[in-house]
């Protein structure tokens, strides 16, 4: 018994650590002036990638760092690898119920493209989901068996807490910022929800997440007639779809005659 009271803390304190690491250490770069004049010398493709590398490079540590702690026993589950029919379908699938926000787009004014739409839309989409919802949400659960809804609430918030590092989200009054995080956060809780009933394919939220910033920095949603409301609506309107066809309709659950196990390699 102390030796798996043992595991189990040493366990807590490898997710947790390594989970804050990775929100913390870019933070605290980014509030050194030395260091955000050095960065705006990188090419520009570097400046963008550097912190989502990072923070790939401490999902990988503290993967293995997992492993190793749990040594023999069953692995738990990046979401990953779920096999290629299963990822193309929760890649579909996830960006299917992205669309609300195109149609909405579509009776909006079109912004400028920008050369860094893919730093823009994909690499938050993927790196986002690995960082905050496979490795921290994921493993919280899977491992440390902690509740569904406490690790998503946690994971969420902290979600939103750390886009705080965007400029763009510091310069609004502060009731604006507010907003921002808390509907990111309660983003981030809902695609934890998504995630986990989707039998830990990554995939459908992956492309949900890349799909909304795509049609978010394609077109200027606020434009609509419906103002601001009308994005804010849309993007209800796609999570929504999702959470039906993923949590209710159970579209990514294992048939009854394959393999039902929810912890994989």
């Amino acid at each position: 018994m102390r030796k798996t009271n043992r595991s189990r803390a040493s366990l807590a304190a490898v997710i947790i650590g390594f989970f804050l690491i990775g929100i913390i250490v870019p933070i605290v770069l980014n509030s050194i002036d030395s260091y955000q004049a050095m960065r705006k010398g990188w090419p520009r493709d570097v400046q963008y990638l550097a912190h989502p590398v990072f923070r790939m490079l401490v999902v990988l540590i503290g993967w293995m760092a997992v492993n190793k702690i749990l040594n023999a026993q069953r692995r738990p589950t990046l979401g990953l690898l779920v096999g290629w029919k299963q990822g193309f379908k929760g890649f579909v699938l996830g960006f299917v119920c992205s669309l609300p926000m195109l149609a909405l787009g579509l009776l909006c004014d079109r912004n400028a493209l920008s050369r860094d739409l893919v730093h823009l839309t994909i690499v938050p989409g993927l790196t986002e989901e690995i960082f905050y919802r496979a490795f921290a949400f994921g493993l919280m659960v899977q491992v440390l068996r902690l509740g569904l809804w406490p690790a998503a609430i946690l994971t969420g918030v902290l979600f939103g807490l750390a886009h705080l590092i965007s400029a763009s989200v510091r310069a609004q009054p502060i009731m604006d910022q507010l907003g921002w995080i808390g509907m990111i956060a309660l983003g981030g809780l809902f695609y934890a929800w998504v995630y986990e009933r989707a039998n830990w394919n990554l995939w459908v939220v992956v492309a949900l997440h890349a799909g909304m910033n795509l049609w978010w920095d394609v077109f200027d949603l606020a434009s609509s007639p419906m103002g601001a409301w009308g994005a804010t609506l849309s993007r209800i309107l796609a999570v929504g779809i999702a959470i039906y066809f993923v949590v209710f309709r159970g579209v990514l659950r294992p048939s009854e005659s394959g393999d039902a196990s929810r912890i994989r390699a």
